[in-house]
């Protein structure tokens, strides 16, 4: 008999409930945009009203366990956000404990980039691996780790945060504050700062001129590069080499297998990945070694909400 699962994804841009199983089928899903100012009130009832919508549709009372994935930094162990870097007012939020009370059943919450590593140990690349790092592409930079079979969490439960790599000496300045972080600069919100910043190349641009900056992101970067856009050939190569600086880093670090490469912007496809393993393997100079680089779950945030209840209950930590 399957076991229901409920999750929650609640990032920068919207907010999704999935049901699914433990399999990894996703049976429904529901989205809204995030609001800044949702607050933890409000948020709290966003997410029991979805998750109530999704049991209904399957004629069901409550799921049997639920994973909720946060992008901000979070306490897994007592179940709630520190703080958020996209709606006010969640310090402190014992957001497992508001589910618990209205379902009933086991809450599971977890750093959003942490959950999406498990998702890939769990449903994707990394079943096969015991030793790979995950990085995700998306608004920001994050990513996760499994070394010797294992989740690496370090010493304060904060390891992973390798958008907060320094790749550019004294570059623009990070949300975290330093300088020349890699999210900074090959981010999506980063890719599309570097185009809107450069305003002469995109009022020459045919393709650029006719676009409000707040329409720019990455997304576009890659199109119009397809299209021949010499300036988005020139972000994207910026951004490829910047990124194949940090992997190399990583690599050189921890060694691993493969490295695997998920979020929004691994949408682009052969035109992120075929230059990125070019510029890897450029990168490498002496220290060269057989890893590979691997696209991640396309439907990784998804996943990352069903399988957090799985590795949890099957014995991860």
């Amino acid at each position: 008999m399957s076991r229901y699962v409920l999750g929650y994804d609640v990032g920068g841009t919207k907010i999704s409930s999935v049901l699914g199983d433990e399999t990894g089928k996703i049976l429904a899903t529901l989205r809204k945009p995030t609001v800044r100012h949702l607050g933890s009130r409000k948020l709290a009832d966003d997410l029991v009203q979805m998750g109530h919508s999704l049991l209904d549709k399957f004629g069901l009372t409550k799921p049997d366990s639920i994973g909720v994935t946060f992008a901000g930094l979070v306490d897994s162990e007592k179940g709630t956000v520190i703080s958020s870097p996209n709606i006010l007012g969640l310090k402190n939020f014992p957001i497992s404990k508001a589910l618990e009370n209205e379902f009933g059943v086991r809450t599971h919450l977890e750093n959003d980039a942490t959950a999406a590593t498990i998702a890939e140990r769990i449903f994707g690349q990394g079943k096969e691996h015991d030793n790979f790092v995950y990085m995700t592409l998306s608004t920001g930079i994050g990513g996760g780790a499994f070394l010797g079979g294992k989740l690496y969490r370090g010493a304060h439960g904060m390891a992973g945060e390798i958008g907060h790599m320094v790749v550019m000496s004294n570059g623009p300045v990070c949300g975290c504050g330093r300088r020349g972080c890699l999210e900074a600069i090959a981010s999506g919100r980063g890719i599309a700062r570097r185009v809107a910043e450069n305003i002469t190349a995109v009022k020459e641009s045919e393709l650029y001129s006719g676009l409000r900056p707040s329409d720019i992101d990455a997304k576009k970067v890659f199109e119009f590069k397809k299209k021949g856009d010499m300036f988005s050939q020139l972000i994207v190569e910026e951004t490829i080499y910047y990124l194949a600086v940090g992997i190399v880093n990583i690599i050189d670090i921890f060694d691993p297998e493969v490295m695997i490469i998920g979020g929004g912007i691994a949408n682009a496809g052969d035109e992120l990945f075929r230059p990125l393993r070019a510029a890897v393997h450029e990168e490498f100079k002496s220290m060269q070694r057989p890893v590979r680089i691997l696209r991640g779950l396309k439907n990784g945030a998804d996943l990352s909400t069903i399988a957090l209840p799985v590795f949890r209950e099957n014995g991860g930590s």
